[in-house]
């Protein structure tokens, strides 16, 4: 879990779990356009609803095909979803925003919530499933959810053996783009009968983020990105979501040139090397205290010492702030704070939400 947690830092976003084959009769459906969002589908068929989800192969990796119908078809999910158990506390962002907590009749990990309208709302009121071996598969049949929101990968047979709860895969993680990640809002939009909302919010995020890209003109200050994992150091590719951020920041990503399906090992002489040509030095910590140079560059003091730590190093702290959940709603304020960050003079009196300078 620590691991798969190490991957969404970086990418921050990657075989398959069954989740059933894509229907072979594509007759009548209507695909549903979407903007940035590449891991799933929506298609329509009257008041039928068809969604598909895809894991980090693309299209070719369908992990999860789900049909939703009013008339509650045998084989078809109800629409709308009125009891469902989350296995991500990611999901609860999404349906918050959706106002569609009060259908989530369980939910795991509920200590790991950062977001303090979500801790009044949901924790010591919804059940939590989660346990120190997995999911608490006896609470959870009892509480009976028509559904069980999960990640398709690293779970093992965690939720392969919950036959009496239907599971919906949910792949946002491994969107590229900070708005395909927003995207699904759309997705969960639909499982709520309120696609609608969805859409109305999801262009009001479109929107707020174009206000907050940075102007071409100016110079684009070169930027590394990574952490170090039990001794190795890992950065996301150029194909990545903290790329994408980067670059819309009116940054120079160094390591944007490579393509690739996961976090990229670096040796340590690469991270040298990079820090030393860089202008700025970022990461994604887990840190109750704060962060200072040392802490930035993974206790090496080599790396502390550069100036691209000492004097432009930025963090994103996940155990002060949502960085995993209400942060993939706000992404244009987690781009504010990366373009004031590279480009100070523009922002005065910027309030930072998601990263921030380090502390000096």
């Amino acid at each position: 879990m620590k691991r798969s947690r190490l991957s969404l830092l970086l990418v921050l976003l990657a075989a398959c779990t069954s989740g059933g084959e894509r229907p072979s009769n594509t007759s009548n459906w209507e695909p549903v356009a979407l903007d940035h969002a590449r891991c799933f589908t929506v298609e329509r068929r009257g008041s039928e609803r068809r969604l598909t989800v895809f894991g980090p192969g693309g299209t070719m990796d369908t992990v999860g095909v789900y049909h939703l119908s009013m008339n509650g078809t045998t084989g078809h999910l109800p629409l709308p979803l009125s009891r469902i158990a989350v296995v991500s506390t990611t999901h609860l962002s999404y349906l918050h925003a959706l106002g569609g907590l009060d259908i989530v009749v369980g939910a795991a990990h509920l200590d790991r919530l950062v977001d303090p309208d979500l801790m009044t709302l949901v924790k010591d009121v919804v059940p939590d499933i989660g346990t120190a071996n997995g999911l608490d598969r006896e609470l959870l049949v009892a509480l009976a959810p028509q559904a069980l929101l999960d990640y398709p990968f690293g779970q093992g047979d965690a939720t392969n053996t919950l036959p009496s709860v239907p599971r919906i895969a949910v792949t946002e993680y491994l969107e590229e783009h900070p708005l395909g990640r927003a995207e699904w809002l759309r997705f969960f939009g639909v499982l709520l009968g309120r696609e609608r909302t969805a859409d109305s919010l999801y262009k009001a995020i479109t929107a707020r983020y174009a206000a907050a890209l940075h102007s071409e003109g100016n110079a684009h200050p070169r930027v590394f990105f990574g952490s170090s994992w039990q001794g190795r150091w890992y950065v996301p590719p150029g194909n990545s979501y903290m790329s994408q951020l980067i670059a819309d920041a009116g940054g120079e990503y160094c390591f944007s040139s490579i393509k690739a399906g996961e976090n990229v090992a670096m040796d340590l002489e690469q991270v040298l090397d990079e820090t030393a040509r860089s202008d700025h030095f970022g990461a994604v910590l887990a840190n109750s205290a704060s962060t200072d140079p040392t802490v930035l560059a993974g206790g090496d003091r080599r790396i502390a010492g550069m100036k691209a730590v000492s004097q432009g190093g930025f963090v994103g702290n996940s155990a002060r702030s949502d960085f995993f959940g209400r942060a993939l709603l706000e992404p244009d304020l987690v781009l504010r704070d990366l373009r004031c960050i590279f480009h100070p003079t523009d922002c005065a009196g910027h309030a930072w939400r998601y990263f921030a300078p380090i502390a000096q």
